[in-house]
């Protein structure tokens, strides 16, 4: 527990340096103290010599995985436990909590969203202060209105069929035209906390308001994909390629940029040389039929290429790790793609918003 005064504490079980790095200076920034491990199998001795606030943990780790570790703390410590896998399927985030982790993070996933998470966590078991009251959703002028008290949502004076929680989300996201939220921002701010919900649950009410809102207003844009961090709201002519069905990024071949977060400016060269490395490393893995270690390979580039915006890598990493039965030759196939991604998608530096 953190002395009084003091920002709280969050140990980072991580072994891959550069998403460690990300993640601790994305959590610095928001005010908190941070200290890392990169096994498994020290991570017990560490919470009960140093008594972290918080625990961020990786499941796929050396010496001992994430939910060997869970199982351990929780026979001692009640220690908030933030799991993070790429598997996100229902059972095996059910076997988080089983275990004891108190929340359940997916990737890929933004450092933006990482740092919601942990200081919901951190207020919801009184380790942080609740931040000022939001205030109610205002109705932009003109082409769209939303009225709270009559819960109804009408374009060019047309009401339009939502649901509640889809005129919910659309409050939250309309009230401030053209800031990013993550989906756990929009989990606080647009779903009432009664029932449990999900990055994904919040993708699907995204996908029905984009339908309904392009049935009503064809030819204008409103929700736009923010690749790697979330979603914003801005009325615009003609709809962004993000809602021309290429959730994903950019492809290979394709000539858009991966939108890069700008603060990584810097780190970007010495990240892609990595990567590149882990890549060879796998080709040589899958050369020598070794499909588990292929596994643990897509397992760090997932998460990695997620938080520097190269989501298209991202879901193709989490094909690869949680593919029942890797067929080598697709596998092979990928990797040359993934290649060709690195090295032929242009870069843009995008600000935060």
């Amino acid at each position: 527990m953190n002395d009084a005064g003091q920002a709280p504490r969050v140990l980072v079980v991580e072994d891959d340096e550069h998403v460690a790095a990300l993640q601790q200076e994305h959590l610095q920034r928001a005010g908190l103290r941070t200290e890392r491990l990169s096994r498994g199998d020290a991570v017990v001795a560490h919470v009960r010599a140093h008594a972290p606030d918080l625990v961020l943990l990786d499941l796929m780790l050396p010496g001992a995985d994430g939910t060997e570790v869970c199982r351990a703390l929780r026979a001692f410590s009640n220690v908030p436990i933030l799991m993070v896998s790429a598997r996100g399927e229902e059972m095996d985030r059910l076997l988080g909590f089983d275990l004891g982790a108190d929340d359940y993070l997916c990737k890929p996933f933004s450092p933006r969203e990482l740092v919601a998470r942990v200081q919901a966590l951190l207020r919801r078991l009184g380790r942080l202060p609740q931040p000022p009251a939001q205030a109610r959703p205002t109705a932009p002028p003109r082409l769209l209105e939303l009225d709270a008290v009559a819960q109804r949502a009408l374009w060019r004076g047309r009401p339009l069929d939502l649901t509640p929680q889809e005129l919910r989300l659309l409050g939250v996201l309309a009230a401030q035209p053209a800031r990013v939220f993550s989906r756990m921002q929009l989990i606080e701010l647009a779903y009432d906390g009664s029932t449990e919900v999900f990055d994904r649950a919040v993708d699907s009410h995204v996908k029905n308001l984009r339908r309904k809102l392009a049935a009503a207003a064809p030819g204008h844009g409103f929700i736009h994909s923010v690749y790697g961090v979330g979603y914003r709201f801005e009325i615009k002519a003609q709809p962004e390629a993000a809602e021309r069905g290429t959730e994903g990024g950019p492809v290979p071949g394709d000539d858009r940029p991966v939108l890069v977060p700008a603060d990584l400016r810097e780190r970007l060269p010495a990240f892609l040389a990595s990567r590149r490395a882990l890549i060879e490393e796998a080709t040589q893995a899958l050369a020598h039929e070794d499909l588990a270690a292929v596994r643990r390979l897509a397992h760090r580039l997932a998460g990695s290429f997620a938080l520097y915006g190269y989501t298209w890598a991202a879901q193709g990493c989490l094909r690869i790790e949680n593919a029942p039965a890797p067929v080598p030759a697709q596998v092979a196939a990928w990797l040359d793609e993934l290649r060709r991604h690195l090295d032929d998608t242009p870069v843009r530096f995008v600000e935060a918003s």
